[in-house]
């Protein structure tokens, strides 16, 4: 996304503005340490929604009133600011750029109290000058409702991660992102880029909680299958034996199809109650039907014996087999047996008799042990056969307890006629028995699966249609991880790493967010593993410049800020903390770096850091040249008067430089006159 600051600074007790101003391309604030360098980086941070007040404690922090940050997004300029350690962000839009020419007249009266947000508060606000409009990023609601709350949204705080480097990280072999020693925030920069990016917006989320609402109602509905078909079963059964009733009481056929009946309870109810009572006192349909369900039951009594003895022997014989195994286990049993020869002990000549009895024991000793080490599979075999018939002899059981039943109502039913109902009167209690059954069944609502499925399937195939054909983020990060390697290679190549190292082939992963080399037989060499801190920030920068031309090659499309801070890139070759003299000077720091190897010349070094700034400026005018956006680079560090190559001018890159006595973010020269 454009976007620039503008300011960086503080009002003091005194009610004066302190702020370093910056342009597009690179910015250089260069001094001595100690003069508040490295609390820019920690003031724009802090003002961009830190939780954390990190700016070092010292002079800015006892004389700061309140801290700002002035940015420009598009065509709107933003004033963040905040009080020391406080949980209140201040937040303003202004749309005249010219106001912002000179802050000179900005002091404690513009920062009212209206404009005054909670933490939590100001996230969701400025959330909007970025284009972050998504609000729920829940993909499973399932996944919600297990963890209580929603997941975390996208917010301008994931950003820093690719903007900030400070001067504990731009070297670092064991992290590269700000913020990463936090799992829950890392896992949170990882899973938002794609809405960063532009890959997937708050339409996309709403598909992908649908998409698992659905698929989650198809598994219930296949889980359920089985239970529908048992409640079937039961019904069927329920209505078999109650048309039986009735035609055995009225002598009269009753034309219902069973499965018509169980699929579309309704029709059959409305048809059976539009139905007269019709019976026949003289039919013998009674008479035959008895006899028939006389013969069904003799026939199944007969069938339930024959799988009940099965079953016995299969019984008996897993006994014996258990028990055999069990004894086999307690004898030991030989595994060879070799005689090669035997001899006469009178005449001492060799008889090969004994040889061959002893080759027929052997193979019979193979035989035994391999129809042993067969009999645990023939007792799974005996399991099969054992739970199978105890399923069949269930089923048989089962029906003949119908068969009884029906035999048992015909009869009631001839006891009735003689004592308590006419025929009648017992035809209508038939009839009332079957539209309760049909009644029932309209509750339990036995739709058919297969169509129900149907439609499920077809809404989920709806919505994977939509997904691929607007949201195909594998496809997406896919293409932007070759991008990135594209331009990990374009940019490693003009940077110096190690021998060993060269050619350079940096791989990054946007789903580990992890950094290494590929080596030409496909070894990955992490960072931590590469060696000198040169490599390090080598890798380092590379990264940084590589994702930032993508999201400059994104355009309007993407939300992270066209912004990257490098603060103390040189302390790899001229450590910070040796650097108080009046002048930047190479040859001095050396001298005084003990750790560093004497064999290393100096002008390397220089050359090194001059090539690092020469690399910033190329990047900054290629990025604006290819993208129309110019990134903007700060950096902060002792390095000065360099010679750089690459047509630019050093000084005219410099927004500040700290060397005098007094000089610093705040002027205590002029605090002390």
């Amino acid at each position: 996304m454009r976007a620039s600051i503008l300011y960086i600074g503080i009002v003091d007790h005194d009610n004066t503005p302190h702020a370093v101003q910056f342009k597009d391309g690179v910015n250089v604030i260069t001094g001595r340490s100690s003069t508040g360098k490295s609390a820019l980086i920690e003031i724009f941070d802090y003002c961009f929604g830190s939780s954390d007040f990190s700016v070092p404690v010292g002079v800015i922090t006892e004389n700061a009133r309140i801290f700002f940050t002035i940015m420009k997004t598009g065509d709107t300029v933003l004033v963040l600011a905040r009080h020391g350690d406080s949980n209140q962000v201040f937040l303003k839009e202004e749309f005249e750029l010219s106001l912002f020419s000179s802050i000179d007249w900005l002091n404690l009266s513009y920062f009212e109290k209206d404009y005054f947000h909670p933490l939590r508060e100001y996230l969701k606000k400025i959330k909007q000058y970025f284009n972050i409009t998504v609000t729920d990023i829940d993909e499973d609601m399932n996944d919600r409702l297990r963890r209580g709350a929603r997941a975390s949204t996208p917010s301008v705080r994931s950003f820093s991660s690719f903007m900030l480097q400070h001067q504990n990280l731009v070297a670092n072999k064991h992290a590269i992102f700000y913020r990463f020693d936090q799992k829950e925030k890392r896992e949170q920069v990882i899973d938002h880029l794609k809405i960063f990016l532009g890959f997937a917006d708050q339409r996309y989320f709403s598909l992908k909680q649908k998409l698992n609402e659905l698929e989650a109602a198809r598994r219930r509905l296949i889980r359920e299958i089985p239970k529908k078909k048992d409640i079937e079963v039961i019904y069927r059964s329920k209505l078999e034996q109650a048309i039986f009733a009735f035609e055995s009481i009225t002598g009269k056929r009753l034309e219902m199809e069973l499965s018509a009946a169980i699929s579309s309870p309704r029709n059959e109810l409305n048809k059976l109650k539009a139905r007269k009572i019709q019976y026949s006192a003289s039919s013998d349909e009674h008479i035959r039907l008895l006899i028939k369900e006389e013969g069904n039951r003799t026939a199944l009594t007969a069938k339930l014996r024959e799988s009940q003895i099965s079953l016995a022997e299969i019984n008996s014989t897993m006994e014996f087999s258990r028990l055999y195994a069990a004894h086999n286990k307690e004898i030991g049993i030989p595994r060879a047996a070799t005689i090669s020869h035997a001899s006469c002990p009178f005449c001492h000549s060799e008889n090969h008799v004994v040889e061959e009895s002893a080759n027929k024991l052997s193979d019979a000793i193979g035989w035994l042990n391999a129809e042993l080490k067969r009999s645990s599979y023939r007792q799974l075999a005996l399991d099969e056969d054992q739970a199978a018939l105890q399923n069949e002899i269930a089923g048989i059981r089962s029906e003949l307890a119908v068969c009884t039943s029906k035999i048992r109502d015909i009869k009631k039913q001839t006891q009735d006629l003689k004592t308590v109902k006419n025929q009648y009167e017992l035809s209508v209690e038939a009839k009332l028995r079957i539209e309760a059954i049909l009644t029932e069944l309209l509750s339990v609502k036995l739709a058919a699966p297969d169509a129900e499925l149907k439609v499920l399937d077809s809404d989920i195939k709806n919505i994977n249609d939509e997904l691929t054909a607007n949201y195909d983020l594998k496809e997406k990060i896919e293409g932007a991880e070759a991008r990135i390697r594209a331009l990990l290679k374009i940019y490693g190549d003009r940077f110096d790493f190690e021998r060993s190292y060269n050619p350079i082939n940096l791989q990054f992963s946007l789903d580990s967010f992890d950094l290494w080399h590929q080596t030409d037989d496909d070894r990955k060499v992490f960072l931590r593993a590469m060696g000198s801190g040169a490599n390090w920030l080598s890798c380092h920068i590379v990264l940084f410049l590589s994702l930032q031309r993508y999201f400059c090659e994104l355009g309007a499309g993407c939300a992270i800020p066209s912004i990257l801070f490098f603060d103390q890139p040189s302390q790899v070759y001229f450590p910070t903390i040796l650097d108080s003299a009046d002048e930047f000077s190479p040859a001095q720091l050396a001298a005084k770096d003990t750790s560093r190897p004497k064999n290393r010349a100096v002008d390397e070094d220089i050359e090194a850091v001059t090539k690092l700034f020469d690399q910033m400026v190329i990047f900054c005018k290629e990025t604006a040249k290819a993208t129309g956006i110019t990134p903007q680079i700060i950096v902060t560090d002792h390095a000065d008067h360099l010679h750089l190559k690459s047509g630019a001018v050093f000084e005219d890159l410099v927004r500040e430089r700290w060397r005098d006595a007094g000089d610093g973010f705040i002027d205590l020269r002029a605090l002390n006159a």
